[in-house]
């Protein structure tokens, strides 16, 4: 057995450990915490003394009639809320969190039944946050670095690093800016290569939210994203996407509220071919049904314009319908439904010939969920998640063809808070997947994910 593997066992060893500790001991201590101390909301109370003192301040200032002796007590209190205000603990400006996580896949490849090959995954991704807001800006750097480890797939590890800035702040009475910038760098194994591929990712985004009134809210997004590979051994290839994004939002009821908006965006690619420019308008609702229930909906038409006349223009329809029910103070019922539908049409030479194809596909997605609060830290869900996706295309001169896959996962979840700083993470996930081909197309696979958050 290789070094390699030996040591990716011992780290899964390690993790499993600290995983099964956290479990079984991080109960044992928090309960020996009193319960006040472990609930204890330092920034709530201080909202609600500053709100206490500015009450007070505002009737010293009105209160034209209050005898001498009212004015002493007012002073009085005052006084003690000032010092209470002062003890509150200061605001933090580091934030640490950690996540590791384990996955076993029973068939990692997805190939048929009876074929299937396991692989194990692990992950740690550690993350530093330094928050330099004031009192009217709001600013934070972010760092965060993720790594995978694969035990019998060694060729698959990757690694990424990202940097993040936040920047938010009001620039005028009824206008805010939002900014946020990342850069990431991605590496990744490739087989039959010693180089790693090296990606650059450079997003960034820009958000200007104006208030009309206190209805009506009009926001404008632009997206501009680059990603380069500078190695050249993979041909020092960059691709690069910009969207812009007006919106607007109509809260017509303190329960009811209306989205619409219109977005712009091209790619630009080495591969010119797939070069194209995306026009999409959308609309969506959201609402509070009943004191227990609310209902959302969305839909959106996009037509997708190539470079290429080899490629085709391709409209595609998407719509979703939400439903959420707070059937006890414990328990929440979740229900969605979403759609696509997509028509491409292409016209291509061949010799003298002109062959026009189109390809039609349709997808469909169902979803049901009951979340339960089984006890104070512990939070279970299952989840049923069938979907259906379907492609037919024509073409002059050829047969039809068509494909067909439809899934079926369940999954099962356990959310544990065992401290304020520490949260674990236990699911099962069965899916089971048929085609049109029973032989070659079938497959199942069954996945367990254990995850530890630590957050300082």
């Amino acid at each position: 057995m290789s070094f390699r593997v030996k040591t990716r066992r011992r780290l899964g060893r390690g993790v499993w450990a600290v995983l099964v500790t956290a479990l079984f001991v991080g109960p044992l201590i928090f309960k020996s915490l009193p319960l006040e101390a472990a609930e204890k909301k330092p920034e709530s109370d201080r909202e609600k003394a500053m709100g206490a003192y500015l009450a007070l301040e505002e009737s010293k200032k009105t209160s034209n009639t209050t005898t001498p002796e009212q004015q002493e007590v007012l002073v009085t209190e005052l006084k003690a809320l000032q010092k209470e205000l002062l003890q509150f603990p200061k605001k933090k400006r580091f934030h640490f969190t950690q996540d590791m996580q384990y996955t076993y896949d029973s068939n990692a490849n997805r190939v048929k039944i009876h074929h299937e090959k396991g692989d194990s995954t692990f992950r740690v991704n550690p993350a530093a946050e330094v928050d330099l807001s004031g009192l009217k800006t709001d600013l934070r750097v972010e760092y965060r670095y993720n790594r995978i480890y694969n035990i019998k797939r060694p060729e698959n590890d990757s690694y990424n690093q990202e940097t993040t800035l936040r920047f938010s702040r009001k620039i005028l009475p009824k206008t805010t800016l939002a900014l946020n910038d990342r850069l990431n760098r991605s590496s990744v194994r490739v087989a039959g290569k010693d180089n790693r591929k090296v990606g650059w990712d450079n997003a960034h985004r820009a958000t200007l939210n104006y208030e009309l009134n206190p209805k009506i809210k009009l926001n404008l997004e632009s997206n501009y994203t680059r990603t380069d590979f500078p190695h050249k051994d993979y041909g020092r290839t960059s691709n690069l996407s910009y969207s812009l994004d007006p919106n607007v939002s109509l809260q017509v009821t303190r329960k009811t509220r209306f989205t619409g908006g219109y977005r712009w965006s091209f790619t630009k690619i080495p591969t010119k071919s797939i070069n194209a420019t995306t026009h999409e308008v959308r609309a969506g609702y959201s609402g509070q049904l009943t004191p227990k229930s609310s209902l959302s909906a969305d839909v959106s038409l996009s037509r997708q314009n190539p470079d290429s006349a080899q490629v085709g223009i391709s409209d595609t329809v998407n719509s979703s319908l939400g439903y959420v029910w707070q059937a006890t103070p414990k328990t929440s019922i979740r229900a969605l439904y979403s759609n696509s539908l997509s028509l491409a049409v292409s016209d291509s030479l061949s010799g003298v010939n002109l062959l026009k194809s189109s390809t039609r596909s349709a997808s469909d997605t169902w979803s049901l969920s009951v979340r339960v609060r089984l006890h104070r830290r512990v939070t279970g869900e299952l989840s049923f998640n069938p979907s259906r996706s379907y492609s037919k295309t024509k073409q002059t001169g050829a047969a039809n063809t068509h494909t067909q896959t439809i899934a079926f996962p369940f999954q099962i979840a356990f959310d544990v808070n065992v401290t304020k700083w520490l949260k674990l993470r236990l699911t099962y996930t069965f899916r089971h997947q048929i085609g049109d081909e029973p032989k070659t197309d079938e497959n199942r696979a069954h996945t367990w994910f254990a995850g530890c958050n630590t957050a300082f």
